[in-house]
């Protein structure tokens, strides 16, 4: 039996599966994001304790017998956000997360001291990244970072605290933009900037490498026996990426939730420049994921409901269905938390453009599942996907809509793959490693595709028809660029 954990932003989720991957029992515990001034974000990491410990014992209470039989945990968990600990491994103040956009003046020093940090990275000097954060924490908190002996990503504080040890794995560090992405390790010249000794960073593993086994009181703790092994697991990103079978060169993924993003599996390091993409290393061996990475999701309809007092957003999509004739008259820029694929500005903001005295909440709604699906365009073509070769995943909680299906396959102008059921694949993805971890099972079954529901087509009238307003909408831009300095 294999457990599952993802350390997400707002909520931990656990699963539990036998040999052959049947799902027995899934659990989740949610907390809370403080944000004490805007583009703020921090989280305490005792709350994943305490959310880890609640979901165990939510599928040790759905499934007592398969549960008490468990030999592996895996891990997933939210990608960039910095852990630091002391030299007694306490930590130090809570955790930076990724979402965190103070460190954007550093990002001006990093880009400058080091050139060539794109290709070095994978990515230009992004405040969401580790890096800029513990530069931010010397230049702002200088008391906290002569404190500072142990850095560690979300998931990696959770495996400490099961088993002791400190480690990370390649998919994980290759987001902190402090990783030779090409050379897959730490990166010297980057640890010099940010002025930190490396024994700070943790040893990298595979993701599917074994790291210890449970300490005798966390197991007593979680009803687990203290011979569980815990596996080092891997980013959110790759390790969803694994739990859909996403494990291919060429396999692609677009994914609607909070927030958005459009990936694709390489193999080799294939750098880009100029396009703000993300370049890291997967959390299968020897290989890399490409990534157009988009602050603004489903976020923004969920932002627009609350504006009109729209409870059930189901509700709105439906509405807004059953009278769909085409492109609305008003444009949406979906930035309200700035923006990182393509254009890396942390201060854009977003607008809705066209508005008059007949303007109601379903054109505002429209208009928003248009907006997010350009700003997927976008990174389509930061991307350069093949359109006729490339069916990517759709998941996240905007594939569940049929209309935001159809208005993003037909601005992206591909077609879209829906899959039986892609909300666990962060979870999946980590039991799954945790079975590879093992040993003795065959790779390309445990890494299997789910099985897809249906595939959605692009409109050809639609997308001729958004392919002119992608390019008014690209027009637009300027004016939040210019507002946004």
């Amino acid at each position: 039996m294999f457990i599952g954990i993802d350390i997400g932003t707002t909520a931990t989720k656990a699963i539990l599966i036998n040999e052959t991957q049947k799902l027995l029992a899934t659990a989740t515990s949610t907390y809370e994001v403080s944000s004490l001034a805007p583009g703020l974000a921090e989280q305490n990491p005792s709350q994943w304790i305490g959310a880890v410990t609640q979901a165990l014992h939510k599928l040790a209470a759905l499934a007592p017998k398969p549960y008490g039989a468990v030999t592996r945990i895996g891990f997933s968990g939210q990608m960039h956000s910095l852990v630091a600990l002391d030299a007694k491994l306490d930590t130090i103040r809570p955790a930076i997360l990724w979402n965190d956009t103070r460190g954007h003046e550093e990002c001006r020093h990093i880009a400058t001291s080091i050139p060539e940090i794109e290709q070095l990275t994978g990515a230009v000097a992004m405040p969401s990244f580790t890096a800029a954060k513990l530069l931010w924490l010397r230049n702002h908190e200088p008391e906290h970072f002569l404190q500072l002996k142990h850095i560690l990503l979300p998931k990696d504080y959770i495996r400490f605290w099961l088993c002791g040890e400190l480690a990370t794995d390649h998919s994980d560090a290759a987001g902190t933009q402090l990783y030779d992405q090409e050379n897959r390790k730490w990166s010297t010249k980057i640890q010099d900037l940010v002025g930190c000794d490396p024994a700070v960073f943790p040893a990298i593993h595979e993701s599917r490498s074994s790291i210890g086994t449970l300490r005798k009181n966390v197991a007593a703790e979680l009803g687990l026996s203290p011979s569980v092994v815990v596996c080092a697991g891997g980013g959110d990103t790759p390790v969803g990426s694994i739990g859909l079978g996403c494990v291919v060169p060429g396999d692609s993924i677009v994914s609607l939730g909070t927030s958005a993003h459009l990936s694709i599996v390489t193999h080799g390091y294939q750098p880009t420049t100029g396009n703000c993409l993300h370049n890291f290393a997967h959390a299968t061996p020897h290989q890399w994921f490409r990534m157009g990475a988009m602050l603004n999701g489903a976020s923004c309809l969920a932002w627009a409901a609350s504006l009109v007092g729209v409870q059930d957003i189901s509700v709105l999509l439906t509405q807004v269905e059953a009278r769909f004739k085409g492109p609305s008259r008003i444009m949406f820029l979906p930035y309200l938390s700035g923006e990182r694929t393509p254009h890396n500005n942390t201060a854009l903001r977003g607008a809705l453009l066209g508005l008059d005295t007949a303007t109601d909440k379903h054109d505002i709604a429209q208009a928003i599942l248009e907006g997010v699906a350009f700003s997927l365009a976008d990174a389509r073509d930061a991307l350069q996907l093949n359109l006729k070769e490339t069916v990517p995943h759709f998941i996240g909680g905007g594939s569940r809509s049929k209309l935001w299906s159809v208005i993003v396959a037909s601005v992206l102008n591909m077609k879209l793959a829906l899959l039986d059921d892609g909300d666990y694949g962060p979870s999946l993805g980590a039991a799954r490693l945790a079975m590879l971890g093992q040993g003795g099972v065959d790779s390309a079954t445990v890494l299997s595709k789910p099985k897809i529901n249906s595939v959605v087509e692009p409109n050809t009238d639609l997308a001729d028809a958004y392919a002119a307003k992608h390019k008014k909408y690209r027009n637009a831009f300027s004016a939040v660029e210019e507002f946004a300095t």
